[in-house]
């Protein structure tokens, strides 16, 4: 992502915000959440809704019709008649973060039956705890932290990604607008989610560009919607958020956060998430890893479908922040390629991008630094294009 198309998406928050701003009193709002989330694993809500889907007649039969929108969102056939390969998920977020919207839109709209794999999304506190879980064979796949991906393999844990998002979309802003600058981190306490997570990672990475280190600033655990909301009730004066994140913080503060780094502009050609599992798993069930997938490449395809739009913002509210908010965020993630449209979303100079910078951090031994080749495994992608209608 250019820098150009960042300042431009920054731009839009601060636009989207004050216009926002008048109609506060009458968007929906979440309540203030004063206290982290437990780290014992939850069951999705998605699991138990039941919105109006164009794949509904596909929740409770493998052969039941596929979902109608036009355009890449229906199978090429029937799934196989009889019981459906059972998969387990985890999703970062309880409620669930921007990241885990995919999985939950693809089984709130039965895509995943249409498939013919039978999900259950998971919620985890953070992605570190859905990874541990995934790794030890606790769940099936989980949205993992890239960098934590590859110090378990470095490990000699042998896991595999078979599809991902390349463009992290962590802003690290401040309600003091003289905290305005990577320097100006230097002794603050910062928001994450958790120690080693997903937001600490890119705090850690972002941090380098202007020489400190993750010991230089305090960071402060406030797992999934716990950080934005730590910071509207004032105990976080700066964090890592998601852009959507950003956006819902200001309207309901009322004013502009400072925007003090943008990983995607000051590491470009960085890495988000991973869509990993262990090879094992894969092994023994490649069938039911290739309709995951394919479930995956029509949900997307149906949630960037401008008719789909209200929807799929209203199904975004599960995240917390109003459909407004969402509708707006929805698009920009699509002009930023948060979930990649054509591809696996796991580009080999991003994700060996990922490995130097745990190899440079001193988090896995250089001898021990896993390949490209060794935890991304893009068949699986490719193989399920196939099944999804063009």
């Amino acid at each position: 992502m250019t820098t150009r198309a960042l300042n431009q998406r920054l731009a839009w928050a601060s636009l989207l915000t004050a216009g926002m701003l008048a109609l506060a009193a009458c968007s929906s709002s979440k309540p203030a959440s004063t206290s982290a989330a437990s780290s014992t694993a939850a069951p999705s809500s998605a699991a138990s809704s039941s919105a109006s889907s164009p794949a509904s007649s596909a929740s409770g039969s493998a052969g039941a019709s596929a979902p109608t929108a036009p355009h890449g969102t229906a199978p090429v056939s029937p799934p196989p008649a009889g019981p459906l390969p059972k998969l387990t998920i985890g999703s970062p977020g309880v409620p669930p973060v921007v990241s885990g919207l995919l999985p939950y839109i693809a089984d709130k709209k039965g895509f995943y039956k249409a498939f013919g794999v039978d999900v259950t999304v998971k919620s985890f506190t953070t992605g570190t705890d859905a990874t541990r879980a995934m790794s030890t064979g606790q769940i099936d796949i989980a949205i993992a932290p890239p960098a934590q991906v590859v110090a378990l393999v470095a490990k000699g844990i042998p896991i595999v990604a078979i599809q991902g998002q390349e463009n992290p979309d962590w802003v690290v802003v401040s309600t003091d607008p003289a905290i305005n600058s990577c320097q100006k981190l230097k002794g603050q306490g910062v928001g994450v989610d958790a120690i080693g997570g997903i937001r600490y990672t890119a705090l850690a990475v972002m941090l380098k560009t202007c020489g400190l280190t993750i010991k230089d600033v305090h960071p402060l655990a406030f797992p999934g919607d716990a950080n934005p909301q730590a910071v509207i009730a004032g105990q976080l004066k700066v964090s890592v958020l998601h852009l959507n994140e950003v956006v819902a913080v200001q309207q309901q503060l009322g004013k502009p956060l400072t925007t003090v780094m943008v990983q995607a502009q000051v590491v470009p050609n960085s890495m988000y998430e991973m869509f990993a599992t262990l090879k094992s798993k894969l092994d023994q069930n490649r069938d039911a890893f290739v309709r995951f997938v394919a479930a995956q490449i029509a949900t997307l395809n149906w949630m960037f479908d401008p008719a789909n739009a209200d929807e799929v913002a209203q199904l975004a509210t599960v995240v917390g922040d109003s459909a407004q908010v969402m509708k707006q965020a929805m698009a920009e993630y699509k002009q930023m390629d948060f979930w990649s449209l054509d591809s696996a979303g796991l580009p080999q100079t991003n994700v060996e991008n990922v490995i130097k910078s745990q190899v440079a951090a001193g988090n896995v031994p250089a001898d021990k630094a896993p390949t490209y080749s060794q935890i991304v495994d893009l068949s699986v992608y490719q193989d399920a294009q196939k099944l999804v209608q063009p």
